[in-house]
């Protein structure tokens, strides 16, 4: 059973680790999708892109949607799957971001995530593994044809990170789906929507996963999904839009359009999402 931990609480082996494998899985693994064209992480770049309404949508859109949670969750396994069989390390699992709390929980480090853009150079990140000064992090998948090689944030922008008082209305709120006030549905405006607004640069576009700490924030809804569920035991984890095919039960979760290669074997159903121990991981605190 794979644990994932809050990335304040791994130690620099285990972060050094985690970066190594994006590195590898960057640059050293082959791309499923686009053979040739790109990496093996760009496949996920490229998914979510679609999975946005660009490149060669997805239908059903899993965003503003139901199938939000279950279908994030499968993307983020099989991109931790991924990082394990790039390393050839089962040891390495995603940390979260809790990005409520400040300070000590900062990941923006050189000796992490790396730091904010130079405005300077259009936002280019400059410091730490990702910056184009240190490693080949090149970004190949852009929301339109072509764009900026390197990786771009532009923290405060627009907004400001979820606070505290955010997520505890969050995780009072039921059922999972009733807009616009339901779990799903305030949880992805008032919590996923500004992390990404605020961090800004490739965050901000549908090809978001570009950037490595989209999974760390996807990791921690993951884990407040969790929590929801578990505050709410008498409440359905997951409730379905009225209509299909939109987030219904035993819907089938879609990663690739019929005319592209599937990204991995396996097809998962929405109720196969329901407990993180049908996909062989938990998390070290709920």
């Amino acid at each position: 059973m794979d644990i994932r931990r809050n990335h304040r609480d791994m130690t620099q082996q285990q972060k050094d680790a985690f970066i190594g494998a994006i590195l590898m899985l960057k640059n050293n693994v082959n791309s499923v999708l686009r053979p040739g064209q790109q990496s093996r992480y760009d496949d996920f770049v490229q998914i979510h892109k679609n999975s946005m309404g660009l490149g060669n949508p997805l239908t059903p859109n899993p965003h503003r949607s139901p199938l939000f949670y279950p279908w994030h969750r499968i993307l983020i396994r099989q991109f931790e799957l991924a990082l394990q069989a790039a390393a050839g390390d089962r040891s390495i699992t995603l940390p979260y971001w809790n990005w409520q709390i400040t300070g000590a929980d900062n990941p923006f480090t050189s000796n992490f995530m790396g730091g904010n853009g130079d405005d300077t150079q259009d936002n280019r990140v400059t410091s730490g593994p990702f910056s184009r000064e240190h490693s080949q992090f090149e970004v190949r998948v852009w929301d339109a044809e072509a764009g900026n090689p390197g990786l771009r944030r532009n923290f405060g922008l627009i907004g400001a990170l979820p606070s505290a008082e955010a997520v505890v209305s969050a995780l009072n709120r039921t059922p999972y789906w009733m807009e616009p006030g339901g779990w799903e549905n305030y949880s992805e405006s008032e919590l996923h929507n500004p992390v990404h607004a605020w961090i800004g640069g490739n965050m901000a576009g549908a090809s978001s996963s570009n950037d490595p700490i989209f999974f760390l924030h996807h990791c921690y809804l993951d884990l407040l999904w969790e929590r929801w569920k578990h505050q709410h035991p008498n409440v359905p984890g997951f409730s379905p839009r009225d209509v299909a095919p939109n987030g219904v039960e035993g819907s089938t979760l879609i990663f690739h359009p019929d005319n592209e290669p599937a990204p991995w074997e396996q097809t998962y159903t929405v109720e196969q999402t329901f407990f993180t121990s049908n996909l062989d991981y938990q998390y070290d605190y709920l």
